[in-house]
């Protein structure tokens, strides 16, 4: 299975500012041990040139080998947030979607987000306008509104290495797939989607809650979906035996990213 990426709306990207892979660096190198038996993921110097540090697993020690499956939420993007109306610093993530069947994470469970909203009975989505259609109201479709908090800005600053560990080690996560000049070809696209499905490993997801619904009901009848942080999940299987290096773990950016990118002169 592979996770399509969230981050699909052009208008917004243009509204913020994305992050530049080599943005962040941790002040040392660390490790962090995951839940998932004889797994380590680790923060160190990415093998990318020019790309600062990157997110590696490797095997604990003593671990024979270990396979994380995918769809495994792997770790968190930053522990400390808020979703504000413009974007400052270079890791904003807006909360915008324009397809219901894109993932998120709700109550521990991966899934579309119309099922999200139809299966917990939710009447609206923080940000979006929500219409439902079909037989018995099945069908979902959504569309960002004009509301301006939807930005998801992390604590400005790199976090010391003391602070780091799961629930903030994806800002680190470099894209694989991207290569300079891949902007200029014919087939940008399908060369990108290819390189990322051979390389890439993770994909960003929104975390959603439902909030109860407001006294008095309306509109909020049913309750709201608000963003609660953005994860890391597998996109596919990865397989680690015993002798093997870290593993560098890269994330889809998608192609619209770099795009911007160039637009603000950030890429040489």
């Amino acid at each position: 299975m592979i996770l399509l990426p969230f981050l699909d709306q052009p208008l917004l990207l243009r509204a913020c500012a994305p992050r530049h892979p080599a943005a962040v660096r941790a002040s040392a190198a660390v490790e962090v041990p995951l839940e998932l038996p004889g797994v380590t993921l680790a923060v160190q110097d990415s093998r990318l040139p020019g790309a600062g540090q990157g997110l590696f697993v490797s095997l604990a020690d003593g671990a024979d080998s270990a396979t994380i499956s995918s769809g495994e939420v792997l770790c968190g993007y930053c522990d400390e947030s808020t979703l504000v109306d413009e974007a400052t610093g270079d890791k904003a993530v807006p909360f915008a979607f324009g397809d219901a069947q894109k993932l998120v994470l709700l109550a521990g469970e991966l899934m579309p987000l119309q099922r999200a909203i139809a299966g917990s009975g939710a009447s609206s989505l923080h940000g979006h306008a929500v219409r439902r259609y079909g037989p018995g109201d099945a069908g979902v479709s959504v569309v960002p509104d004009s509301l301006t908090q939807r930005i998801l800005v992390p604590r400005p600053g790199a976090p010391p290495a003391s602070e780091l560990g799961r629930g903030s080690l994806g800002q680190f996560a470099n894209d694989l797939a991207f290569e300079r000049g891949l902007l200029g070809r014919r087939h940008a696209a399908l060369e990108y989607e290819t390189a990322s499905a051979a390389s890439n490993s993770l994909s960003l997801v929104w975390e959603l809650t439902l909030l109860p619904p407001r006294r008095g009901g309306g509109d909020a009848a049913g309750g709201m979906l608000v963003p609660s942080r953005v994860v890391l999940v597998t996109s596919r299987d990865i397989s680690l035996t015993a002798g093997g290096s870290a593993v560098e773990l890269g994330c889809h950016y998608g192609l619209q990213y770099w795009r911007v990118l160039q637009e603000l002169g950030w890429l040489a």
